[in-house]
């Protein structure tokens, strides 16, 4: 009995383009949580904040109070320092791959 296409898919080829997954998914993770101008836009004045919004209240244009900025900025990047770790096997293992002719 020959496997179907779907079968090779899942079997072959998807747990060969696992790496490039994971890389794909930190880099949009990435992108998406830093993302300032989309959500300024669409919740802009509602009083509900995301992080990167909440992070601009501690940046006047006289002044920064750095101890809480920076607080937040590790808060900010502590989700995607966790992925990352759980991840880190599917991108090195990518990176490796690709430069291993």
């Amino acid at each position: 009995m020959a496997p179907g296409t779907r079968t090779t898919f899942w079997k072959v080829i998807f747990p060969i383009m696992k790496p490039m997954h994971a890389t794909v998914a930190v880099l949009t993770g990435l992108a998406v949580w830093n993302d300032v101008m989309t959500l300024l836009v669409i919740m802009g004045g509602s009083g509900v904040y995301t992080l990167p919004l909440a992070q601009m209240s501690f940046q006047t244009a006289f002044g920064t109070d750095y101890p809480l900025a920076f607080a937040s900025y590790l808060l900010a990047m502590l989700p995607m320092i966790i992925f990352y770790i759980f991840a880190h096997k599917q991108i090195i293992g990518g990176v490796t791959n690709g430069a291993v002719k």
